[in-house]
């Protein structure tokens, strides 16, 4: 299936984002290339009960981080109500959206049409092996499942997905190894690799980032362990204790431009 046959007319609908390793913006940009809106950048301006409407249908794209939506993604949606007569969501994973689906129903007062969920790279550094997970990305089908998907949505099919026996279980076993508040203490800096370049600050999507006076950066006590900055880091001088591999994943269709466009703070 070519990529042009995901595509939907320009200008049919808009869709909100959050991406720091490009998986959600490559599905965005494969709904509606035209119409997108970074979760990160819309929360600078976003007050309570702000609401985000479209005569024909809005979508929101986010990865799953511990079987759940990321917090800013969360944070958006207690905040906002999206409005339209198709509201939909495309949560991506790596292998199972455990109960994002149900997290995301759940929060503030938009009622969604549909919620789907695909498989992509696990790009989940203290887990797994990153490498490995793009070697086997063929098995996934990613193409196939997001033709099926984008139908959906062309059709306005009403699903929102439930979590299935599988999706429980890891749920639950995710939650025996929680985000630990001082997962932060884990990343380190390779001084030898380090240009000074401070991308790492650019693409992390919560600020979380300073630097030292001699120039290294630091991450604090409200990481995400999201993987922009370790990914996304040109000369891989970021690392973390306990990686599964030293490799650096970047959806091969989102540039570097792409993710600092997606996180930077707006302009004041």
């Amino acid at each position: 299936m070519s990529r042009d046959t995901l595509v939907f007319i320009p200008g049919a609908m808009t869709i909100l984002y959050f991406t720091t390793t490009g998986n959600s913006l490559s599905v965005a940009r494969r709904l509606d290339p035209d119409r997108l809106l970074s979760i990160r950048r819309e929360l600078d301006g976003c007050q309570s009960g702000d609401r985000y409407t479209d005569p024909c249908a809005i979508g929101l794209v986010c990865p799953v981080y511990f079987g759940r939506v990321p917090a800013p993604v969360a944070e958006f949606l207690e905040k906002t109500v999206l409005e339209a007569p198709y509201v939909f969501a495309i949560l991506t994973c790596g292998n199972t959206p455990g109960t994002a689906a149900g997290h995301m129903r759940r929060l503030g007062m938009t009622k969604w049409n549909y919620i789907a969920s695909i498989c992509m790279v696990d790009n989940y550094f203290p887990m797994f092996d990153v490498a490995k997970q793009v070697r086997t990305l063929p098995s996934k089908r990613v193409d196939e499942h997001m033709g099926r998907i984008a139908d959906d949505i062309c059709r306005r099919r009403r699903h929102v997905r439930r979590a299935t026996l599988y999706d429980l279980i890891a749920a639950a076993w995710l939650r025996m190894f929680p985000l630990s508040p001082s997962a932060y203490r884990n990343f380190y800096v390779d001084a030898s690799l380090c240009n000074g370049c401070r991308i790492c600050s650019e693409v992390c999507p919560i600020d979380n980032i300073t630097y030292t006076p001699a120039g290294t950066p630091e991450m604090h006590e409200r990481c995400l362990t999201c993987g922009a900055c370790y990914h996304n880091c040109p000369s891989s001088a970021i690392r973390y204790h306990g990686e599964k591999s030293r490799y650096s994943y970047r959806h091969p269709e989102i540039t570097l431009r792409d993710i600092i466009e997606a996180n930077e703070s707006e302009p004041l």
